[in-house]
């Protein structure tokens, strides 16, 4: 039985989230990289308010403890939404990744959603082989080391695409 749940983030748990991500994580690894020095500045710190406020995104909580985020973004083909997801340091490597966008998908189902799109780079080996074992499908720029990946979310199952 799976202890990783998905929270929506409101105003009263994006506080205790930013804690998460400033004591286990880069800003870089949990929002798109903001200007100005590195480290989680004042404004970085407002500006993961922001970007987590500026679309569906839900913490993921592993028993009682949050241990970091996805988020749904609507993107520009009609019924695509871009996944992204981040976990601290201390989560890392547990199996909540994958369990967590097991229930992404379920919800990217349930609110219409037809296909998934993430991006990460070829360093990134959880990731990747997080996004093979859900089944989707994967492309690599060799130029920028940057891998693509598109997921049906009709032709999901539990464990990967149907066959």
């Amino acid at each position: 039985m799976s202890t990783v749940k998905l929270r929506p983030i409101d105003k009263d748990l994006l506080p205790r989230l930013l804690d998460v991500a400033v004591a286990g994580a880069d800003p870089d690894e949990v929002m798109p990289t903001a200007p100005g020095p590195s480290g989680w500045t004042p404004e970085r710190r407002t500006a993961f308010g922001d970007y987590y406020e500026s679309a569906p995104a839900y913490a993921i909580q592993a028993g009682d403890e949050l241990v970091g985020a996805t988020r749904l973004t609507p993107a520009e083909a009609p019924g695509a939404a871009e996944v992204g997801i981040w976990l601290a340091r201390s989560a890392r490597g547990k199996g909540h990744g994958i369990e967590a966008l097991h229930l992404l998908v379920e919800e990217a189902r349930a609110q219409g959603v037809t296909a998934l799109i993430a991006e990460t780079e070829t360093s990134n080996r959880a990731a990747v082989g997080a996004l093979r074992t859900l089944g989707a499908k994967l492309w690599e720029d060799p130029e920028s080391g940057a891998v693509h990946a598109t997921l049906r979310v009709g032709d999901w199952i539990e464990g990967g695409i149907g066959r």
